[in-house]
C-alpha cells in the first residue's frame, strides 16, 4: 500500500472508490434525491476529506485503494467545503444539515479519542483476487503499528462485518443509524494485535 500523493494516483484511487461504493446506503442516505451526480457527490466529499489529511492510498497493484489517517487531523481545504456547500444547496438540502451534525457526534462519540480511522475501502471492481485487498489490510496495520495507535473501522453491510471479524478485528459497538434502517457496526485493532 502506497500514500497516494501525485494527481493521477488520487484521482486513480477516487475513481475505485466511487464505483465500489456509489450505491451504499451507509454512505448516501444523506441525499433527499438519489441521483447518480448527488451519489458521487457525497463519496467525493468524504473522499477529499481523507485527501485533504494526506489519507488516500493506493494497493501496490493499484488495484483497490483507502482513505485512511488519524483521527484527530483537522485539515480541511476550501475546495472540499465548496464540494460540501454543493452537496447540500444541489443533492441534500439545508435540513440535512442538521442530521449530518448528529450523525456525526454519534460516530466522534463512540469512536475513541486517539486511532486511526479508516472509512472508504474499496476494489477495481473488474479486478481479479484479493491480492489488493491484503495489500490494504498490510499497510494500515503496519502504519497504524508505526504510530502505536489502533485501527477504527466501521461498516452498515454484514458481509463486511463478517470479514472484519475474520481479519482479526474486535467488534466494540454496535449503533443504530439515526436516520435509515441500518446497523452500524464498530470495529477495532490495537496495534499488539497486529
Amino acid at each position: 500500500m502506497n500514500q497516494a500523493y501525485r494527481p493521477e494516483r488520487i484521482e486513480r484511487a477516487r475513481e475505485i472508490l466511487v464505483e465500489a461504493l456509489k450505491d451504499s446506503l451507509g454512505v448516501h442516505w444523506v441525499l433527499r434525491n438519489k441521483s447518480e451526480a448527488g451519489k458521487v457527490l457525497a463519496l467525493e466529499v468524504l473522499f477529499f476529506e481523507g485527501a485533504d489529511k494526506e489519507g488516500v492510498f493506493l494497493s501496490d497493484d493499484g488495484q483497490g485503494a483507502v482513505v485512511f489517517y488519524d483521527i484527530n487531523d483537522q485539515r480541511w481545504s476550501w475546495s472540499n467545503a465548496r464540494r460540501k456547500a454543493l452537496l447540500v444547496l444541489r443533492h441534500a438540502g439545508v435540513a440535512s444539515v442538521w442530521r449530518l451534525l448528529k450523525y456525526r457526534r454519534m460516530i466522534a462519540a463512540t469512536r475513541p479519542k486517539d486511532a486511526m480511522v479508516g472509512f472508504l475501502v474499496g476494489t477495481d471492481r473488474f479486478a481479479k483476487g484479493t491480492k489488493a485487498i491484503f495489500d490494504i489490510h498490510e499497510g494500515m496495520q503496519k502504519l497504524a503499528k508505526s504510530r502505536n495507535l489502533p485501527i477504527c473501522l466501521e461498516t452498515t453491510q454484514p458481509r463486511v462485518r463478517r470479514l472484519y471479524q475474520y481479519a482479526g478485528y474486535t467488534e466494540y459497538a454496535v449503533r443504530r443509524h439515526p436516520f435509515v434502517d441500518l446497523d452500524i457496526y464498530f470495529f477495532i485493532k490495537h496495534p499488539d494485535d497486529v
